[in-house]
């Protein structure tokens, strides 16, 4: 697809005026929703979700679908990338004697919008104005949204040029496979530790940094070998071919369980959207497992329905 570099242009692509563009971009927070999602396996953590409200979502599906669904991504990227899975990605890791894993700390909200918009002026070559416009329209309090439907194909861009090609080429001269599904990292073979500090090098391009350990935590960064059960976006993959952990349906039961604290209708919707996604693609691998879940999912919300 050609550098889109007139607001002209953006505008035709996007159905939607050039004004009434500018307009949303200079008050984007009043068209958000944001609510608190709790998760983890203790139900003690909870991440902040905006949700843009009907208008701008509509823009961004578009912004979506029209222009940057149309920019090829690395072969390595797989989360938000049409036709590739958590499987897709567990599976370039199948019966491999060492494995490592990482994920990015802070993602979305480290991904600034200076590095968005260079991403969009530079990398991309659209013109400054439409670059300029494109970030707001993507991006809100400095940076991108969890949330918005933009916000994921916009990370793998940003990603696409400083970290997934830098360090597929490393991993083809040191003889290691990596993937990466959003802000998880994989690498696996002999080799695959060697890799790690060129990941970390490349991931501070772009001001992002990997989640090591703090001071008394959990560290997530993870050197698997041998027998030990080697997991990858939740998926086992040791045998042969990938299958649901029993770390990721003990997840998905914790998921469930937590809806009975959501404090909001939209962050109830939102939280069981969440589950029925995962629970369909626990189905592909274990459908035992998921018709245990759904049953669990579906009794949980009959407790929340007035008597």
């Amino acid at each position: 697809m050609r550098p889109i570099v007139s607001l002209r242009h953006l505008a035709s692509l996007l159905f939607t005026p050039v004004e009434r563009l500018k307009e949303i971009a200079a008050d984007v927070d009043a068209h958000y929703n944001s609510f608190n999602v709790i998760y983890g396996k203790n139900l003690d953590k909870t991440r902040e979700i905006h949700e843009p409200l009907a208008e701008l979502k509509a823009i961004q599906r578009r912004i979506y679908k029209n222009i940057l669904a149309k920019i090829p991504l690395s072969p390595a990227a797989h989360g938000g990338v049409a036709g590739r899975s958590p499987r897709s990605n567990a599976e370039q890791h199948v019966d491999q004697d060492c494995l490592v894993t990482l994920d990015v700390r802070d993602f979305f909200p480290s991904i600034g919008h200076k590095v968005v918009y260079r991403m969009f002026r530079r990398e991309l070559h659209y013109g400054r104005d439409v670059a300029r416009l494109l970030t707001r329209l993507t991006t809100l309090d400095g940076h991108v949204p969890q949330g918005a439907p933009t916000s994921t194909i916009v990370a793998n861009l940003v990603l696409a040029f400083s970290v997934d090609a830098t360090v597929s080429a490393e991993s083809q001269r040191h003889d290691v496979r990596f993937t990466r599904f959003v802000d998880d990292v994989a690498l696996s073979g002999s080799n695959a530790p060697s890799l790690i500090n060129a990941v970390g090098r490349s991931l501070s391009t772009r001001g992002l940094s990997m989640h090591r350990a703090r001071k008394g935590g959990k560290s997530k960064l993870k050197i698997t070998r041998g027998s030990q059960a080697h997991e990858v976006t939740g998926l086992t993959v040791n045998a042969g071919k990938p299958s649901l952990s029993q770390h990721r349906r003990n997840n998905i039961r914790a998921a469930i369980f937590a809806v009975r604290k959501a404090r909001s209708r939209a962050a109830l919707n939102a939280a069981v959207r969440s589950i029925r996604g995962r629970i369909a693609h626990a189905k592909a691998l274990n459908p035992g497992s998921a018709r245990s879940l759904q049953t669990y999912l579906d009794d949980t919300l009959c407790t929340l329905q007035p008597t």
